[in-house]
């Protein structure tokens, strides 16, 4: 008998020996940490930031709002002035890096602007956008009134926001409140992509979430 309580003493000494040395080792190890989430924003002279300061360019606002969230993002410039999607795909590996999480991609807009079809504009984002996800790469893209590319972005597994400009005024009395001075009504202002940005913080942190931060 004496035995017997014995051992059962011994054993449940060791059970606790070994949940203090597991909680031990597990709090030496503390927790683990999010990796940052590493985002390029692809794109023309709007994600450039024709005529902005670089503190004011949409990629810039928007990653200072999502670190004010507490989000641990970066964002890239990924933008040149006057690009195409023959452009864009034609630079797509050496803008967007294999170390890349996520891309924010919005083109086409010069394409439609010189006549260039819906369909022909379409396949090409398709390229891109398939491109991105076969390298496991999360995609937003980013869509333009009065064109609707939802279905590639569907087809590739993509988040889509149908229009960049949407809450901004690129024509009539307050043209001037959102778009560069002396501009045509093709390119935003600071406080023009801050509107932007505002609207697209919804889907963007949905991005950053599928990204695993």
């Amino acid at each position: 008998m004496k035995r017997t309580m014995a051992a059962r003493g011994t054993s449940v000494w060791r059970r606790r020996l070994a949940t203090g040395l597991a909680l031990f080792f597990a709090l030496q190890a503390g927790p683990a940490l999010a990796q940052t989430v590493r985002i390029v924003a692809l794109g023309d002279s709007n994600t450039y930031g024709y005529g902005v300061p670089r503190d004011r360019t949409y990629p810039a606002q928007l990653e200072a709002l999502l670190k004010a969230k507490g989000y641990d993002v970066t964002i890239t410039n990924a933008g040149r002035n006057g690009d195409m999607t023959a452009e864009g795909m034609a630079r797509l590996d050496n803008a967007i890096t294999e170390d890349t999480d996520a891309a924010i991609v919005f083109l086409g807009r010069n394409d439609w602007r010189k006549g260039v079809p819906s369909v022909a504009i379409a396949n090409n984002l398709d390229i891109i956008v398939a491109n991105l996800r076969n390298r496991g790469i999360e995609v937003l893209l980013v869509g333009f009134d009065p064109n609707d590319f939802s279905a590639v972005a569907a087809k590739n597994g993509a988040l889509y926001y149908p229009d960049f400009f949407d809450g901004v005024t690129l024509l009539g009395r307050k043209r001037g409140k959102y778009v560069v001075n002396g501009d045509i009504g093709r390119h935003l202002n600071g406080d023009g992509y801050e509107v932007v940005v505002g609207k697209m913080l919804p889907t963007v942190e949905q991005l950053v979430g599928m990204s695993g931060n």
